[in-house]
């Protein structure tokens, strides 16, 4: 097979150029109405993001009472409740939220190890204390009855690569030992469990990133904090705009009723993921139909283990993991696939319980994570998103046949 000048791991470019007229357009739009912050723009996109994350994918069928009351209710204008706080970016996001929980300073929060720095980082910064525990083998995580602790008042349900975590056993998890559900879904844009379900609608609260490489990500930094529960909405609304009552759409300014900061989703953010936001679906499928082709195209190589083509997710990130004899030679692949014109990433190098930072910290306590370490050291992300096509991937089976041989 011929090399392939190069196969870039995210083309933003070219997801720009499909929606350049209308982000341009929007834009415009924003500057000329002069909204820039807390506009309507933002709260546009916070209604249908919220409208979006809680609907159900294979709902009921309703009863002919419920559909005559759906038509009433379409009739009349009436819209679903604003469940969704646009802010700054995802770590703002992951700390509002766990501030808007109101738990007992010092409470301690069960973090898997395999997620992101940033997981710790807000939940120290929110005045908690961190548990780090192992994730599974394969790197998904199910919390153990021996992590519980008496101060422990919380667990953060990491949906990683945007893989949908058995979230039904979290919440049984979480309703046996008394603990507040937190979902981080920062790369489950769209995610669902098997009974429709979207990441984001299932636990307490809530939160997501917006960061540009993200499924659904905008032109800078931007999060947001979603609930069932309209109260944590109301409250993190307020801790993210200097604690400011906000009362029937109509901020009561300079009435800071708690410490709260500032962290705000700006307009122009607002529009633009607006636009993206209808366009998510299709773009998750077909990153769907690339992780099948993968797993189709590479499960022949014996040195390396693939995701479940079976799991629940809309695949932000596909990650290999090197074992056998490609074991603890992950780096080598990782340059021979990008002399070959493959980019290719890590996520993560280091697991939360081998960093030094972490180790030393007086309010994490770190369990022996041997699943993560190793992860660390033998997984790599390979290229993904709608820019990929089959002949991509097709390439990239033939450079990993390549590499085998060296082997």
């Amino acid at each position: 097979m011929q090399k392939m000048e190069q196969v870039v791991f995210l083309d933003l470019k070219a997801q720009f150029s499909d929606i350049e007229k209308e982000v341009l357009s929007g834009v415009q739009e924003v500057c000329q109405s002069a909204e820039f912050v807390l506009g309507s723009a933002v709260s546009e996109f916070e209604q249908s993001f919220s409208d979006y994350i809680f609907s159900y994918e294979s709902a009921p069928k309703p009863s002919l009472e419920q559909a005559l009351e759906q038509r009433i209710q379409d009739l009349s204008h009436s819209t679903h409740p604003n469940r969704c706080v646009g802010v700054g970016n995802g770590t703002d996001a992951l700390e509002i939220a766990i501030a808007a929980l109101d738990l007992p300073p010092k409470s301690e929060i069960l973090i898997p190890a395999n997620a992101y720095f940033a997981c710790v980082e807000a939940v120290l910064n929110a005045g908690m204390r961190a548990v780090i525990v192992d994730c599974e083998e394969d790197g998904s995580f199910m919390p153990k009855d021996s992590t519980i602790t008496p101060n422990m008042r919380a667990i953060l349900c990491v949906h990683l690569y945007g893989v949908m975590q058995d979230i039904s056993a979290f919440e049984a998890f979480a309703t046996k030992h008394r603990l507040k559900l937190i979902e981080d879904c920062a790369q489950a844009h769209g995610a669902s469990d098997e009974k429709g379900r979207k990441a984001g609608s299932i636990g307490d609260i809530a939160c997501f990133s917006f960061y540009p490489g993200k499924n659904l990500g905008c032109y800078g930094d931007g999060g947001a904090v979603v609930s069932k529960d309209i109260s944590l909405v109301q409250k993190a609304r307020e801790i993210a705009n200097h604690g400011q009552k906000f009362h029937n759409g109509i901020w009561d300014k300079n009435n800071h009723y708690t410490l709260g900061r500032n962290s705000r989703l700006d307009s122009i953010q607002a529009k633009i993921l607006h636009i993206k936001l209808p366009k998510l679906s299709q773009h998750n499928a077909h990153r769907m139909r690339c992780a099948r082709e993968y797993c189709t195209q590479l499960e022949r190589f014996a040195y390396l283990k693939l995701p479940s083509v079976f799991a629940q997710s809309v695949w932000h990130l596909f990650v290999i993991e090197c074992c056998g004899l490609a074991e603890s030679k992950r780096d080598r692949l990782l340059a021979f696939l990008r002399q070959n014109g493959i980019e290719c990433g890590v996520h993560y190098p280091h697991a939360l319980s081998d960093i030094a930072t972490l180790q030393a910290h007086s309010d994490v306590t770190i369990h022996s994570s041997p699943n993560a370490s190793r992860r660390s050291h033998n997984i790599l992300s390979l290229p993904i998103g709608e820019h990929l096509d089959f002949s991509h991937i097709a390439y990239i089976a033939q450079v990993l046949a390549d590499f085998e041989q060296t082997l």
